[in-house]
């Protein structure tokens, strides 16, 4: 069902009834559940499980003898010592040790013999021997690593604290719109194709939907030594908690052979297919520990004792293209067809198509078939060659309902931030920049380095003279590239130069619809439209630079053309992206270095993991024993009648931090205006503001005279403001961090922030930050000069670069207001050559995307 076809959305009955944003929620039929509508407020997609009360006859850290045991056992494996230095610090230990504590490690045998009780808690991993013919019809061996895919499941869906975030239901999400029901998606099981897979299994049956990642982890320094993991997930836990870390999150489920590569081979075609049956020879050996059970079920007894009948699939393969390749047995770059998820031809891989053919199993199958009938090698490599395929049995034809070429994602990382940006519009234009000549580049340099700092953004002093290779900072810089740029590359639609800056402008537009955390009908068609135009342009540019032999005619400048089917079919790209998978390539190398002797080093690699996750089992036991101990006594002391014992937290979306000792004196605060006329008639301002809330709120003034601060009244002085805020994503709460500092880690540092106002939000600069109290009452309250100047007529530049500009008013302008009227702290950058303007930069997170989005839509400008 594609996320258009909104049956649901025109429904009439009852809508008279619905507040605009309730939420109608649509079980699978399967379930058993009847739909509900829930008001907005009351509405969380990751619900709250209730408490439990941990076993407590038996203590969350056994094998181990007692609690400070395990945590010295959690600290040796963290900081890996060895056994030297393990003896050492259990003697320092033993004769320090407090009476009050039981601690009976002695010596490193002890030690090792409780990891070795302990290690039974968690399936361990099993070594088994692949044999492959090799081109000259001898066998040959290759070792593969794998943990039971199905044990490592059940353990969560019986872990306690776990088991209660699962979802073993399909659902369709609509939030009312005033008028009908609008469909959204966010997590897996909010889209098409978990609906559709629990349609095909029996009415008792639930989707236990794996999300599997594969790919090669450089483990020494200079990328000699390799692992090649397997992490596994499952997409039946929310995103927060299954792309965390700890055994919630991603876990090494297995560990494949690599084939090394000869001089004499690389490049044959035979090799190659060598190299992929070993690869499919050995994945099958992790997925037959799900076979049985993906075909006719299984029953588990889960945390809660109710047992529920579990089929297992392979819902999303997260990889890099080289990756996918592998797994959809197709010939790679060269090959007829590169794509693994379509039958593009090559030659028409930069054309976009509105529709290709897409690859199936069933299809796959029947040329594989057609091939090996022929009665020559000759006839057969043909038919290969002809559909881009390799004579190879693909290993997840053992796991039911599950099409490998449906499980194949669009990935995010290496797609758009390695790919098309850092592989390729990068580079044109870093040639442009270096055709444009030294000067040039020396402005680009600067104003990479005069970007504003933000929390969440790498600052670039030296952008243009560093190689990158690592995705993070390709995203970061493609996000401000074009404000770096803009009064650089000539305003002519002619030149090269600037029509790559349309591209990056609409290439960012394009990445941030793929970006959000949640999708609606209108952004799936905005996210289409936004594709549209960054390929129109690409084409045109193509064309433009036709003569530089810059070829566009690469498999992730195509592959992009599936990113929104894939959402719609397995929700937002944060649940295939390998970003969270390739994080845990640093851990594995780390224990490579630290705890291996650097031969066969994989069985130690594997043990020492294996430890980790034990270790993070009984962490996570021990955990939610000291919070159920601690809710007790919080339970204990409110039965006490002792409720005014108990801290209450306020809950104002603001905090003001980082105080300054000494409070200042207003006086002392106007003769900042000798030097800064935003001080100017600070006490007047503070007074006036102050009198007008105590008219509007009908309160009575202090002492019943209007308040009139003297030049020897104090306040306190602030340099930092956490501002939570509700995403216009998915309405869930994120935090800007914000400095208004003099000097912050070396630099002036005074953030920017949108401020919510009776007409329409402005955008405003935070010139100081204190609160006051009159009479009981205290009042943060925030100095800002406000941005909300007329800017004249629309710019060319900006209707182009579909750029929000703001202008200043003067700086004695600068006005005082609660810091509860900040909505989002915002990245603000100057025009330098338009003097006091300055353009938002709303390519910084998905949200600021959307508000100025909007903002451009009800000005008229799209």
């Amino acid at each position: 069902m594609n996320i258009a076809d909104n049956s649901e959305a025109n429904i009439a009955d009852g809508v008279a009834a619905n507040n605009i944003d309730d939420i109608r929620v649509k079980y699978h039929p399967n379930a058993g559940i009847p739909p509900q509508e829930i008001p907005f407020a009351e509405f969380a997609r990751g619900h709250w499980p209730r408490a439990y009360k941990p076993d407590v006859s038996t203590d969350p850290w056994y094998p181990f003898r007692s609690r400070l045991d395990f945590e010295f056992a959690e600290l040796a494996l963290e900081a890996a010592l060895n056994k030297e230095q393990v003896n050492r610090l259990l003697r320092l230990m033993k004769s320090i040790r407090s009476a009050g504590e039981v601690f009976t490690l002695n010596e490193y045998n002890d030690l090792q013999s409780t990891w070795r009780a302990a290690s039974h808690h968690m399936t361990a991993f099993t070594k088994e021997v692949v044999c492959i013919n090799s081109m000259d019809g001898e066998p040959q061996e290759f070792t593969m690593y794998y943990r039971s895919l199905w044990d490592w499941a059940c353990g969560l869906l019986k872990h306690p604290s776990i088991g209660p975030h699962f979802v073993f239901d399909a659902q369709r999400l609509f939030k009312f719109d005033g008028s009908s029901f609008i469909r959204f998606i966010d997590e897996p099981w909010t889209a098409n194709k978990f609906w559709n897979i629990q349609s095909q299994l029996p009415p008792d049956g639930k989707v236990l939907p794996f999300i599997l990642y594969a790919d090669k982890a450089k483990l020494s320094s200079f990328g000699r030594q390799k692992g090649y993991p397997v992490v596994a997930r499952l997409a039946n836990l929310p995103m927060s908690i299954r792309n965390g870390e700890g055994i919630r999150g991603g876990q090494v489920v297995g560990w494949l052979p690599i084939v090394k590569e000869t001089k004499e081979h690389s490049g044959k075609t035979r090799f190659a297919n060598f190299k992929n049956a070993v690869w499919h020879e050995s994945f099958r050996k992790l997925l037959q520990m799900i076979e049985k059970e993906s075909q006719m079920g299984c029953w588990v007894n889960c945390w809660d004792g109710i047992p529920h009948r579990f089929f297992p699939i392979v819902l999303i393969l997260s990889a890099d293209y080289e990756e996918q390749a592998v797994m959809a047995l197709i010939r790679g770059v060269k090959s007829n067809f590169p794509c693994p998820i379509c039958l593009i031809p090559r030659d028409h891989i930069s054309d976009f198509p509105a529709q290709c053919e897409l690859r199936t199993t069933e299809n796959v199958l029947k040329v594989l078939e057609d091939a090996r009938s022929q009665d020559t090698q000759e006839k057969k490599e043909q038919i290969l060659i002809q559909q881009g395929l390799r004579d190879v049995d693909s290993a997840f034809t053992v796991v039911a309902n599950t099409d490998v070429y449906r499980a194949l994602s669009w990935d995010r990382l290496h797609a758009n931030f390695s790919g098309k940006f850092g592989d390729h519009l990068w580079t044109e234009l870093l040639r442009i920049l270096d055709k444009a000549g030294c000067q040039t580049m020396a402005t680009v340099e600067k104003n990479f380095s005069m970007m504003p700092r933000w929390h969440t953004l790498n600052h670039f002093d030296e952008a243009l003279s560093i190689s990158y290779t690592d995705g993070q900072k390709f995203e970061d810089l493609s996000k401000i590239v074009v404000f770096a740029c803009h009064n650089v590359l000539p305003q002519n639609t002619e030149k090269e130069g600037y029509l790559l800056l349309r591209c990056l402008r609409a290439y960012i537009e394009f990445d941030l619809y793929t970006a959000l955390e949640l999708h609606m009908m209108h952004t799936i068609a905005a996210g289409w439209e936004a594709l549209s135009t960054f390929n129109a342009l690409m084409q045109k540019y193509a064309q433009k630079t036709d003569n530089t032999k810059k070829n566009w005619n690469f498999p992730k400048n195509h592959t992009c053309m599936h990113a929104f089917d894939d959402i719609e079919a397995k929700g937002v790209t944060r649940n295939f992206n390998t970003k969270p998978n390739e994080k845990m390539h640093g851990p594995l190398k780390e224990k490579y270095q630290k705890r291996t002797n650097f031969k066969n080093v994989a069985q130690q690699i594997l043990d020492v993991d294996h430890l980790k996750a034990v270790s993070e089992l009984i962490r996570c036991r021990i955990t939610d024993y000291d919070v159920y101990l601690s809710s007790m006594e919080t339970i204990m002391r409110s039965s006490g009648g002792n409720d005014d014992d108990v801290e209450q937290e306020d809950f104002f979306h603001v905090r003001l931090g980082s105080r300054v000792k000494q409070p200042l004196a207003l006086g002392a605060i106007e003769q900042r205006s000798t030097t800064d006329k935003a001080f100017t008639r600070f006490r007047a301002k503070l007074n006036e503001l102050l009198n007008r809330h105590f008219e509007i709120t009908g309160k009575p003034l202090p002492g019943g005279k209007r308040i009139q601060f003297q030049v020897d009244s104090e306040i306190t002085e602030y340099q930092y403001i956490k501002v939570n805020f509700e995403s216009t994503t998915d309405w869930c709460q994120y935090t800007d961090h914000l400095r208004c500092n003099p000097s912050f880690h070396g630099h002036s540092r005074y953030d920017c922030v949108l401020l919510k106002m009776a007409q329409q939000d402005i955008f405003g600069r935070l010139v100081f930050l204190f609160q006051c109290t009159v009479g009981d009452e205290t009042f943060p309250l925030a100095l800002v000069q406000p941005y909300d100047a007329p800017t004249g007529p629309r710019l060319a530049k900006d209707m182009h670069l579909n750029l929000w500009r703001v202008c200043e008013q003067p700086r004695e302008s600068a006005e005082i207001f609660s810091v509860r009227s900040i909505i989002h702290g915002v990245l603000l950058y100057p025009d330098h050559t338009r003097l006091g303007e300055h353009l938002v930069i709303d390519t910084i997170d998905t949200d600021m995307f959307l508000r100025v989005q909007m903002m451009h839509k009800a000005a008229g400008h799209h």
